[in-house]
């Protein structure tokens, strides 16, 4: 029988690698607890995204990243702040903040409530944090998800909602909140500075109304699919005014990417911007992401050798453009975000036991609570976006969700042992 760490090892290569990728990643040497790793048919070089090859580089340079690991400090919370949305610029969506039409992702959301569903069944506190941006698209999911196990399983909605908050939507224009101007007084500050203390104490502000006195400081901060300075998507594209800077509560990379950006930042240690959004200054950091401009994946980004790559297209930017700065104390990848998202939540069903069974009621009248919120989300009046083909229904990153991402979820969950949920497409697995 595999052992738990074999099976999340799986788990991992499976979002990462195609099977051919996985074949000549393994003739590099032993992968340490990868007797049960394959790969999947559409991840990794399926996609043409670099995330096998980012993958590989971090390895080599001591930077591995860990599902495993990452459970591991999520097991060690008490409160994790779950910080998604990736906002994209389209003719679809309502109008934004500053007049400009889109909205969401689809690609962030899914995976995020998958983190949070994982939590709260373990008795930690998690909060969804919201932007003016993508919370219309955040709140839908999660109001969607709570609505699904409050038919399909009342017990664990009921702990979803002791245990869970969507935080109110908080915004980074001025003007700067009181509690920002006692620690800043008359500094002169850069428009991303300024943006960052509002930001921070807005949050602060939404934790509090959220939970009241009931949940302390957020211990872990987890960001998956969202976008980090220098805030440019993978067109190269300059998104941050579309894009409140919740990066400023992560840590910096030390060298390796994007150095202009890095050293303008390093003017803004995080330390206060944490205390004032109800953070502990030592809080745990992961990341989640499939390109390497996310929040966190400076971690792996910034090894040798990943600067220069780029998707595949000319139309789309070399990281040395649009790598992340902002680094992770644990980096999970996936060909798509929220499968690494998933890919948590399946881990934690191995390595950590749930004081709540929620997994079997993942499922009800044939679709899964994943395929019910992507269709809620696309829909009016949110209209959350696949950020490859903003004209495709039910798709995330340029795939359908049939077979795709229903393949790869089924895939997982036969890993962890659910069999009720494995496909019968797989190769039957002793687990």
């Amino acid at each position: 029988m595999a052992t738990p760490a074999a099976r999340v090892k799986a788990m991992e290569i499976a979002c990462v690698f195609s099977v051919d990728d996985y074949k000549a990643y393994a003739q590099l040497g032993p992968v340490i607890d990868g007797e049960l790793a394959m790969g999947f048919k559409y991840s990794g070089s399926y996609c043409g995204r670099n995330i096998e090859k980012i993958y590989q580089k971090a390895v080599q340079h001591g930077r591995a990243p860990s599902l495993f690991e990452a459970v591991t400090t999520l097991q060690k919370a008490s409160h994790v702040l779950i910080i998604t949305g990736f906002f994209v610029l389209h003719q679809k969506g309502a109008e934004g903040p500053h007049g400009d039409l889109g909205g969401c992702e689809t690609d962030g959301p899914l995976g995020a409530l998958a983190v949070l569903r994982a939590l709260c069944a373990r008795g930690v506190r998690a909060s969804l944090f919201c932007d003016v941006h993508n919370g219309p698209v955040i709140k839908k999911a999660y109001d969607s998800m709570m609505e699904h196990f409050r038919e399909a399983d009342e017990g664990f909605w009921s702990r979803l909602q002791s245990h869970s908050r969507c935080l109110p939507f908080v915004s980074a224009e001025k003007p700067l909140p009181e509690a920002a101007k006692a620690e800043v007084g008359d500094k002169e500050m850069s428009t991303l500075e300024e943006r960052s203390w509002c930001l921070s104490a807005r949050l602060g502000d939404a934790l509090r109304d959220a939970w009241g006195d009931n949940a302390g400081r957020v211990d872990a901060l987890l960001s998956l699919e969202r976008l980090g300075a220098p805030y440019r998507n993978i067109r190269g594209r300059d998104i941050g005014q579309h894009t409140e800077p919740i990066d400023c509560l992560y840590p910096l990379v030390e060298c390796g990417i994007n150095e202009e950006c890095r050293a303008a930042l390093a003017e803004m240690p995080t330390a206060p911007f944490r205390r004032l959004a109800h953070v502990a200054e030592d809080a745990k950091t992961l990341g989640v992401g499939d390109g390497g401009n996310e929040v966190g994946m400076g971690r792996v980004v910034s090894v040798p050798g990943c600067s220069e790559l780029r998707p595949d297209g000319a139309a789309f930017a070399p990281l040395a453009s649009n790598g992340c700065v902002r680094s992770c104390d644990n980096a999970v990848l996936g060909t798509v975000s929220n499968w690494a998202g998933s890919a948590i939540e399946a881990a934690c069903h191995v390595l950590w036991p749930a004081q709540v069974d929620y997994v079997p009621k993942m499922r009800s009248i044939g679709s899964s609570v994943e395929e019910n919120l992507l269709r809620a989300i696309m829909a009016k009046p949110t209209v959350a976006v696949d950020g490859s083909h903003n004209d495709r229904a039910m798709s995330v990153d340029g795939m359908n969700f049939e077979p795709h991402h229903r393949e790869l979820y089924d895939y997982l969950w036969h890993l962890a042992g659910v069999t009720a949920a494995a496909t019968a497409k797989r190769p039957r697995i002793e687990v």
